[in-house]
């Protein structure tokens, strides 16, 4: 949005700032798509971090896309439990917890040990709103889960069904895939189905 924002104001400082000096239309017009251009670049290359705003965009609890990535990952939980013995060091889990503020948070640990209803977990993204002692290793309940993924041998990714979730909502909502996220994506051998559009 910011940068649709900045582009509109360049083509509008162009098309008065060209105007004053009568410029003919057709000119302005050349130099606001160009314009246009060098605020993408800009803006891609120098001002914004895809990731940095993904950790930070808002997502409602009842979005379809999350919702169908959280389904999927129950229906396919019982695929990871067979894949993980095979995979220990590479395999990690997205769980529910909750903070000493009352909050739930959902954070991204290894998965050190997987039994039927219990599981033990490495924290890797410590929870923000938590202010008191965490330790990082921590016992969590299986039903707790609402992701997980594997990286192979190869860079693939198996599961990460709220990351690819995350990303098509942020194509939703700028309207386009930052190059990145459609990089990463390509890693994922478990695709998630489009979800269906949802008005912002």
């Amino acid at each position: 949005m910011m940068k649709l924002l900045l582009q509109l104001g360049v083509a509008v400082a162009v098309w008065l700032g060209l105007g004053w000096f009568e410029i003919h239309w057709g000119f302005r017009l050349v130099a606001i798509l160009l314009g246009v251009v060098v605020v993408h670049q800009f803006w891609e290359r120098l001002v914004f971090r895809p990731y940095d705003y993904l950790g930070a965009m808002p997502v409602a609890e009842d979005d379809p896309i999350m919702q169908q990535a959280v389904q999927r990952t129950r229906d396919t939980l019982g695929e990871f439990r067979k894949l993980y013995p095979a995979h220990r060091d590479d395999s990690m889990v997205k769980f529910r917890f909750k903070t000493d503020g009352g909050t739930t948070e959902n954070l991204w640990g290894d998965l050190l040990e997987f039994e039927e209803a219990r599981a033990k977990v490495y924290v890797r993204t410590p929870p923000i709103q938590h202010s008191g002692a965490l330790d990082r290793t921590m016992e969590i309940n299986v039903d707790d889960i609402v992701d997980w993924q594997i990286e192979l041998r190869d860079g693939n990714l198996r599961g990460g069904f709220t990351n690819q979730a995350l990303f098509k909502i942020f194509e939703r909502q700028e309207g386009y895939m930052h190059p990145k996220f459609k990089e990463h994506m390509s890693r994922f051998q478990d695709g998630l189905e489009p979800g269906p559009a949802r008005d912002s």
